[in-house]
């Protein structure tokens, strides 16, 4: 009898302490969920996919009625949450930034196109045919010249169009790096010739050569002006021109325009 009370005592101590933990684990299932209540359903899922087997976990998963094995679903009081908080209108959504004065009067102060130019303050020339003209541009140099040393070769050549809305270059610039792109000439160009024959507007301009191996430079963006040395072109009798510009302190540069003639097609 001893022997069988000890077998006894033996299997019920295991039997009552599943019971024990068994209790003890619904017990606690209310504080879960409770504390469940504020999680999202990303956590939910989460955790029931790594412990399967908790039924806290997949209870409330079913609560919410997530599906969890293709990815979490959102529950339906949060689909309604969501849904409130969407604009009614779906269109362009706009919203009020703060900037500081001075960023803010920088960035108004910048234009959004570097070769705009105001040409209200000049009288525009009106002609009757475009005028086209051959050019070259050179450099002047003011390091040793109070007056300036014109440079013997070109830093850009070729034909220019003078048409009421503007003018046109058909031509390249010869001074390496990014000048060898021929679209600086083509839309970097905003440039108009005034009553008087001189050009105005604004353009990128290249004024450092750049050989093989060196860094690439980005263009100047520079204003064409009426300039005091400037041997403008007739316009109702076009044959020659020459047009300074001022660019830097130690360079400049001067259009030199021949053999002009009314364009026709």
């Amino acid at each position: 009898m001893p022997q069988l009370s000890f077998i006894y005592y033996y299997c019920r101590v295991p039997a009552m302490l599943s019971v024990s933990i068994l209790v003890a684990s619904l017990l606690a299932m209310p504080v879960l969920a409770a504390e469940m209540s504020g999680w999202s359903d990303k956590s939910v899922c989460r955790l029931v996919t790594a412990t399967a087997d908790n039924a806290a976990y997949v209870a409330e998963a079913t609560r919410r009625k997530l599906d969890c094995g293709t990815g979490a679903k959102s529950s339906g009081d949060e689909q309604q949450s969501e849904k409130k908080l969407l604009p009614k209108n779906q269109g362009i959504v706009f919203y009020p930034l703060k900037l500081d004065p001075q960023i803010k009067q920088q960035l108004l102060a910048s234009p959004i196109n570097k070769t705009e130019f105001d040409f209200s303050p000049y009288q525009l020339a009106t002609l009757a045919q475009p005028i086209q003209c051959q050019f070259n541009l050179r450099r002047v140099n003011y390091d040793n010249h109070v007056d300036g040393k014109v440079e013997n070769w070109n830093m850009a050549k070729g034909s220019m169009f003078l048409t009421n809305a503007g003018v046109k270059i058909e031509g390249r610039w010869r001074m390496g790096g990014l000048s060898k792109d021929s679209s600086y000439l083509k839309h970097e160009v905003n440039l108009k010739l005034t009553k008087a024959g001189h050009l105005i507007g604004k353009m990128a301009y290249f004024h450092l050569n750049i050989s093989n191996g060196e860094a690439l430079k980005k263009p100047l963006y520079i204003e064409l002006k009426p300039h005091k040395r400037s041997k403008p072109l007739d316009i109702n009798n076009p044959q020659t021109a020459e047009l300074w510009t001022d660019v830097e302190d130690w360079a400049g540069g001067v259009w030199k325009f021949t053999r002009c003639k009314e364009y026709t097609p």
